[in-house]
């Protein structure tokens, strides 16, 4: 019990920070979140945001990996027989589905060819949860026989599920793209949108786990399906969740190429302002190189180095995402590949990246960009921008008492939920750090 009330806490955190997210969106107006922080809080700090969303995909995927090796083999070991190829080799398994499945989605520019697998991965999730609640109310053990379990025991491991609970809410890297493709995005279709996802979320997450407890008790384990044997509709669950997280790949890769990408370009234009660079591009023998036989614009990529890095600088202002880089995306899948056939167990890795990334990208960065936005209409007093939040259609130049205290308020509750995402952060690293 005190999981599921960490769990709601951390569920009421995460929907407040969604939700800040499409406050600064309507309030300054963009539609995705390199944007908004360059309208916050600058362009030159920028590159935070880049790491923050780069290194949580790379885990993420990794752990991708990792998982879909585990759930095909284990599938297979059932299905065809532990002597199969298929049941031996995790490897071959990881190879096929990342060169024939993972590396061809990931190259796609258009990502809208993934809603009907996005639908039938979300059927494969329905069904596992039903699979285990059904399970749990027809072999659960029996309630009058003393099982030593204790539903209000304290343990230390709480602090450490804060990571995983952080990490099954995060989202909000999408929230800007979802708030944009809305049909009306009004500030009350914004609210109610995101409390039905998230309590939706809450509900079967608790219910879930609830079910997984009760079932098996004190023997359950990290991956409850671990906990059955192999009959053929665990087997099936297994073979499903596997291609679910395939098909789930191209979604969080497409971010973390971007992320990438944006920063090899900020990386280049960095270096081009050393004085020792600069130097170099303005001296007359790289000038007439430049002109002569190399023929390489620094203005205009070849498509070579477009494959590489992205479009050139100039363009920055459209969308990266619809010019993928092939050759960026070949090294990308294919080192998320080496690393996911060299680790079997990502536990570790993927609990530290959920206390670190995860409170980064679902707390403190939400909360930081929601804070500096209310306190900059808070000092301005006349905020000079169309429609804020929380004004409720504030009308005249002079802000009224109830206004400057929602402003106050807001504040707050920015700062309020930065903190709490930095207590989480430092607790649970150093809790999975002291079990290693």
């Amino acid at each position: 019990l005190p999981g599921l009330v960490i769990l709601g806490v951390i569920g009421v955190l995460s929907a407040g920070s969604y939700w800040m997210v499409g406050y600064c969106c309507i309030t300054w107006e963009v539609k995705s979140f390199r944007d908004l922080w360059n309208r916050v809080l600058g362009p030159g700090s920028a590159w935070v945001i880049d790491v923050t969303i780069f290194l949580n995909g790379w885990i993420t995927l990794v752990c991708y990996i990792v998982l879909i090796g585990d759930f095909t083999t284990k599938s297979f070991e059932g299905l065809l027989g532990p002597d199969h190829v298929l049941a031996t080799s995790r490897v071959l398994n990881q190879s096929v589905i990342t060169f024939a499945v993972l590396l061809p989605l990931s190259l796609a520019t258009d990502l809208k060819r993934l809603a009907f697998t996005s639908i039938l991965g979300l059927g494969v999730l329905v069904y596992v949860v039903l699979l285990v609640i059904r399970d749990s109310l027809l072999n659960r053990p029996d309630s009058s026989g003393s099982s030593g379990m204790s539903l209000w025991e304290w343990r230390i491991g709480a602090f450490e599920a804060i990571a995983l609970y952080t990490h099954a809410f995060v989202a909000h890297y999408n929230a800007p793209k979802i708030f944009s493709e809305l049909s009306n995005p009004t500030h009350a279709r914004w609210t109610a949108l995101v409390a039905i996802a998230y309590t939706i979320a809450f509900l079967v997450y608790a219910n879930f786990a609830w079910a997984g407890i009760c079932r098996f008790e004190d023997s359950v384990k990290g991956n409850v399906l671990r906990n059955y044997g192999p009959r053929f509709s665990i087997l099936v669950a297994w073979l499903g969740m596997g291609f679910s997280i395939a098909f789930t790949y191209p979604l969080v890769f497409n971010s973390t190429r971007e992320a990438a990408i944006n920063l090899t370009l900020m990386a280049k234009t960095n270096m081009r302002r050393l004085p020792i660079v600069t130097y170099m591009l303005k001296s007359p023998k790289f000038q007439k190189l430049q002109r002569g036989h190399v023929g390489t614009s620094l203005k205009n990529r070849t498509k070579s180095l477009v494959g590489l890095l992205g479009p050139s600088p100039d363009t920055t202002e459209k969308k990266m995402s619809a010019k993928p880089g092939k050759k960026a995306t070949v090294v990308l899948v294919l080192l998320t590949f080496l690393m996911g056939i060299l680790c079997e167990d990502v536990g570790v890795v993927n609990a530290l990246a959920g206390s670190v990334m995860g409170c980064m990208v679902c707390l403190v960065l939400p909360s930081l960009l929601f804070f500096h936005t209310a306190r900059i209409q808070l000092q301005a007093c006349q905020t000079g921008l169309e429609e804020p939040l929380l004004a409720n259609g504030l009308e005249g130049s002079v802000p009224t008492a109830a206004y400057r205290l929602r402003l106050q308020l807001a504040c707050v509750a920015g700062a309020v939920t930065g903190l709490a995402g930095v207590c989480f952060l430092a607790i649970g690293t150093a809790v999975i750090l002291l079990r290693l």
